[in-house]
C-alpha cells in the first residue's frame, strides 16, 4: 500500500528547505521507535535529513547551532516528558512544529499539550499519520509566520501612520455624510486636534458635530453645501476656509482635501486638514503689496500724462506761437525787402526750416496728450484709426455702437494709449494688412476689441519678460478693475480684448 497516495506534491517537492531536505530533530530515546520514524518519513516520499536526541541539554544545543523545521518528541523519556522538551523549543524562540508520538498519552495530557503549544500528537502504532501531521503542522506554522509578519507589517504601517498623522501640520480625519443626515459627522480625528484646535480628540468623539464648529459659522455652511454633491470617480474634493478666531489670534485659515467613498446610502470620506494660516497670510501680503504698487503705477500714469498735457500746451501756446510769429515776419520779410537772389534763395530756405519746425511742434504736442480727447473718445479712436490707415498704408476700420461716450479723463487717457501701443505692436510685428477696431459699450461695461490679419501670437511671446507693451496694458486697465485678453494663433492673426466696468469712478482713481 502506497501511504504517501494523495499528498500534494507541495509536500514532496522541498527543495525549498535546503539539499538535504526537510531537517528533522526527533526527541527519542529508543533506536528502533527512532528508526521506524525515519522509515515511516522514507515511504512517505520525503527527502529528509533526522537527528536524534535523548537529553534536554542536547536538545537545546542542537536547537541553538542549528537550523530545523520539525521537532518529533516521545512523551516518556528518561527524566523528563514531552511537556519539558516542548517547553525547551518554545523557550528558544523558534517557531518550529513541536510533533508528539507516544505510544501511551492520556487524552487530557494530550489536549494540555496542545495547550502549550504541540502541533499534534499521534500514537506510535498509528505511524501511518506521521507524514500528513508533518504537512499539516508545516503549514500552520508557515501560517503563523505569515500572520505575524502581517502583523508586524500592520504594527509598522501604524507606527508610520502615526508619525505622519503627529508631524503634519494639521489633521488626519474620517468623515460621514449622506441622505440621512441632515450635517456630516466627523467620527474619527487624529491627535493633531491638540496642536490645530487647542482641545483633546475626545471632544470630538463625543461630539461628532464638533469638527464643523471649529470653523467660522459662513465657512461651515458653505462646506456643508458643497459636500451635498460629492465629486465622482475618486476625485479629491478641496476646500479652504476659516477657523473660529480666537481672542488676540490673528485669522487662522485651513484647507481640507477628501476623498469620498460611497457606502450604501452614505459616503465615507477620508481626509486631510492642514493649518495654510503662513500661506494665507503671506498671500495677504503679496495681494497688499501688489494693490500699492498698482496704486503707485497709477499715480505715476496719471502724473506723466498730467506733465504730458503741461508740455504739450507748453510747446503748442508758446513755441508754437512764437514760430508762427516768425514765419509770418519772415514772410514779410521776404515779400517787402528788395534783395538779391542769394538773399531772397536764403529767406526761402528760413520760410521752409519754419514749417517744419512747426509741424514737428504739432507732432510733438499731438504725441505728449492728444489735444483730441477734449472731443471726446469716440472721436478721438476714429481719428488715430485714421491717422494710422494714412501713415502705415494699413486698411484700418473703426466702429462703435454709440455716438457718444461721457468717460473720466483717466479711462479716456487709458484706452486711447492701449489703442495706440495696438497698432505700434501691429506695425513692428503683426505683417498685417488689416485692423479691425470696434468699440462696445452696454450699461456694465466697456470693451474694445483690436483684430489684425497678422501673423499670429502664441503663448511664448505672450510671457516673454520683456513684453512690456502687454504688460503696460493690463497695468493701465488693472487701475480701472478691468482686464486685456490676448489672443490668436500662428498665421491666423491677433485680437486683443480690452474690457473697463461701466460706471468706474475717475475719482476713484484719484485718490
Amino acid at each position: 500500500m502506497n501511504e504517501n497516495k494523495g499528498l500534494p506534491p507541495s509536500l514532496l517537492n522541498l527543495s525549498g528547505f535546503s539539499d538535504d531536505g526537510l531537517k528533522v530533530l526527533v526527541v527519542e530515546d529508543n533506536d528502533s521507535d527512532f528508526e521506524l520514524m525515519c522509515y515511516r518519513l522514507k515511504q512517505g516520499g520525503l527527502k529528509y535529513t533526522a537527528v536524534r536526541v535523548d537529553r534536554l541539554e542536547e536538545l537545546k544545543q542542537k536547537l541553538q547551532h542549528e537550523e530545523w523545521q520539525v521537532v518529533i518528541s516521545d512523551h516518556n523519556l528518561p527524566g523528563f516528558s514531552s511537556e519539558e522538551a516542548l517547553r525547551v523549543v518554545r523557550d528558544s524562540g523558534l517557531d518550529i512544529p513541536f510533533i508528539i508520538v507516544s505510544g501511551s498519552i492520556g487524552e487530557h495530557v494530550a489536549v494540555d499539550a496542545m495547550r502549550a503549544g504541540a502541533d499534534d500528537y499521534l500514537m506510535k502504532d498509528k505511524m501511518a499519520r506521521l507524514v500528513p501531521a508533518i504537512e499539516r503542522s508545516l503549514r500552520a506554522a508557515n501560517e503563523r509566520r505569515n500572520l505575524a509578519a502581517a502583523e508586524m507589517a500592520q504594527r509598522e504601517s501604524e507606527r508610520r501612520f502615526a508619525a505622519i498623522a503627529e508631524n503634519i501640520p494639521g489633521i488626519i480625519f474620517q468623515m460621514v455624510s449622506g441622505a440621512g443626515k441632515a450635517k456630516p459627522t466627523v467620527p474619527f480625528v487624529s491627535e493633531g486636534v491638540i496642536r490645530l484646535f487647542g482641545v483633546p480628540p475626545r471632544n470630538f468623539l463625543e461630539n461628532p458635530h464638533y469638527f464643523f464648529e471649529q470653523f467660522e459659522p459662513d465657512d461651515a455652511a458653505l462646506l456643508f453645501e458643497e459636500l451635498l454633491n460629492p465629486p465622482a470617480n475618486d476625485e479629491p474634493f478641496g476646500w479652504e476656509g476659516r477657523l473660529k478666531q480666537r481672542k488676540g489670534q490673528d485669522t487662522r485659515w485651513v484647507y481640507l482635501s477628501a476623498v469620498a467613498k460611497p457606502k450604501g446610502n452614505m459616503v465615507l470620506w477620508d481626509g486631510v486638514l492642514l493649518d495654510i494660516s503662513d500661506r494665507k497670510h503671506a498671500e495677504e501680503r503679496l495681494l497688499k503689496a501688489q494693490v500699492e504698487l498698482r496704486q503707485v503705477t497709477t499715480e505715476f500714469e496719471k502724473r506723466r500724462e498730467q506733465e504730458r498735457g503741461a508740455i504739450a500746451r507748453e510747446i503748442h501756446d508758446d513755441m508754437g506761437g512764437s514760430l508762427t510769429k516768425l514765419k509770418a515776419d519772415v514772410a514779410w520779410l521776404n515779400k517787402n525787402l528788395t534783395a538779391d537772389d542769394a538773399v531772397q534763395e536764403k529767406l526761402d530756405d528760413m520760410l521752409e526750416l519754419i514749417e517744419h519746425l512747426l509741424a514737428s511742434s504739432q507732432r510733438i504736442a499731438k504725441d505728449l496728450r492728444p489735444g483730441i480727447l477734449d472731443y471726446g473718445l469716440i472721436p478721438a479712436l476714429d481719428w488715430l484709426v485714421k491717422d494710422f490707415n494714412k501713415r502705415c498704408q494699413v486698411a484700418a476700420h473703426f466702429r462703435s455702437n454709440v455716438e457718444d461716450l461721457d468717460l473720466p479723463g483717466e479711462e479716456k487717457t487709458a484706452l486711447f494709449r492701449i489703442l495706440q501701443e495696438a497698432l505700434t505692436n501691429i506695425v513692428k510685428h503683426a505683417q498685417a494688412t488689416r485692423v479691425d477696431v470696434e468699440l462696445f459699450v452696454t450699461d456694465n461695461e466697456l470693451s474694445m476689441e483690436i483684430r489684425d490679419n497678422g501673423k499670429g501670437i502664441d503663448n511664448a511671446d505672450k510671457l516673454k519678460e520683456t513684453s512690456f507693451g502687454l504688460r503696460g496694458m493690463q497695468e493701465r486697465v488693472a487701475a480701472f478693475d478691468g482686464w486685456v485678453d490676448v489672443s490668436g494663433a500662428i498665421g491666423q492673426g491677433t485680437t486683443v480684448m480690452v474690457s473697463i466696468p461701466k460706471g468706474h469712478s475717475g475719482e476713484e482713481a484719484d485718490e
